[in-house]
């Protein structure tokens, strides 16, 4: 069949001139949304260009699908394209010998079959029937076709970019990434990168900072500028050191209040200059109550929260805001406010609530599943104080008259028995 529809057929209007473009849709409008959905014939035929045993075949088919123009074939190519790039497990032997990918287009970083015939076709790659068809973002940079990009949606192609950045490609295409990134210019394009460097990502910081991105709400700058390390645009943006006030007081939120503490604790945990690191020890220390019905108040219950939270994992610096700020749980919590007091090595208000330990071993015997047993050894060793954490409850012990386990036999079954 495929040596019939593979002869010559001079009337077919898409290259090269044989049965089969001339016998398939005509026009990209006649396909369900103008895309290739998929059809098994031609995925199939696609394969067989990738893997007949049939070599002779296999060329015909890789030399046909190198330069045809027909819309269902280019389709076709697409679909096994998309398979091949969607972030997922590792591909074994894609990447050369000590690197990992995803993107399953390479053998051992040579490119594969489908590859070559996707690189060698000159009517690929096309404007996205879909914004959001972004598996196809890596065919418009394999072709060096970035003037595509603005045609995918761009908060997704932000992160498909960081995410290549993140596995193994030839060089070329990082590259390629990189000033992808750096060229963003919609709002939720820069938005999503700027989120990302929030986060920590190292290739979203460096393209926030070469390309001069800024997160939409003002609110966020001073911590946009911490996070991302740039202390003369820190310093100009919160030149009295309330940078968790200032965020406190917007309703937007790029990322939770845990994640943005989390963030801050880290980075006071790193090389800060010291008047940097003043300044946000001091905005960590002055999350006093407010109206909790408040957008303020509540942003700062939440964040004074996510202190106390760190402070019980034993975080120094979270530790040393809560005991400078005497920062206490929602309504003296006392399955949170024992253990806290312990934990910050409060001993003082520990010892007034608390003088023989009695209390704080009750919560801990109700709440183990919330606190980790060597904190309080930890603690206990330093202070030199007895450790709270309450002895394991004994196993109950097993009846051998209850029912039978596994691996017991009804008495009655043996030589001779019955069920």
């Amino acid at each position: 069949m495929l040596d019939f529809l593979l002869e010559a057929d001079p009337t077919s209007p898409y290259r090269p001139r044989v049965r089969l473009t001339a016998c398939l849709p005509q026009t990209a409008a006649d396909l369900p949304d103008g895309e290739y959905a998929g059809g098994m014939d031609l995925q199939q035929l696609v394969e067989d260009a990738l893997r007949s045993p049939d070599l002779a075949l296999r060329q015909r088919l890789a030399d046909l699908l190198s330069v045809t123009d027909q819309p269902c074939l280019l389709g076709a190519l697409e679909a096994a394209f998309r398979l091949r790039v969607r972030p997922g497990a590792v591909r074994s032997r894609a990447a050369p010998p000590g690197h990992e990918t995803w993107c399953g287009l390479w053998r051992g970083g040579e490119p594969d079959a489908l590859l070559q015939i996707v690189c060698a076709n000159p009517n690929l790659p096309r404007p996205p029937a879909r914004p959001g068809d972004i598996d196809l973002v890596l065919l418009a940079l394999l072709k060096n076709r970035a003037d595509l990009l603005p045609a995918f949606q761009q908060d997704a192609l932000a992160l498909r970019l960081l995410e290549y950045l993140g596995t193994w490609l030839p060089e070329e295409l990082h590259e390629r990434c990189r000033r992808a990134l750096r060229d963003l210019s919609a709002q939720g394009g820069t938005t999503a990168v700027c989120r990302q460097a929030l986060l920590g990502d190292s290739e979203a910081i460096a393209a926030t900072r070469d390309a001069g991105f800024r997160p939409a709400s003002a609110a966020w700058a001073p911590v946009f500028f911490l996070l991302t390390r740039q202390f003369a645009a820190y310093r100009e943006a919160d030149p009295d050191g309330r940078l968790l006030q200032l965020l406190c007081s917007t309703p937007d939120s790029m990322l939770t209040d845990d994640v943005v503490i989390g963030r801050i604790l880290a980075l006071l945990d790193s090389d800060l200059p010291d008047d940097v690191a003043a300044a946000v020890r001091r905005s960590l220390r002055d999350l006093a109550p407010l109206d909790p019905l408040s957008v303020e108040g509540a942003r700062r219950q939440d964040m004074r929260g996510a202190v106390l939270a760190r402070a019980i994992a034993l975080e120094p610096e979270a530790v040393a805001a809560v005991v400078d700020a005497g920062y206490l749980p929602e309504d003296d919590d006392q399955k949170l406010l024992l253990p806290l007091l312990f934990l910050t090595e409060q001993f003082e208000p520990y010892d007034r609530e608390d003088p023989d330990g009695t209390r704080l071993r009750a919560v801990l015997a109700e709440e183990r599943h919330r606190y980790e047993r060597a904190h309080f050894r930890t603690v206990a060793q330093r202070a030199g104080r007895p450790d709270p954490w309450p002895p394991e409850k004994p196993s109950p012990p097993r009846d051998r008259t209850s029912t039978q386990g596994l691996g017991s036999w009804p008495t009655s079954f043996g030589i001779g028995g019955h069920f």
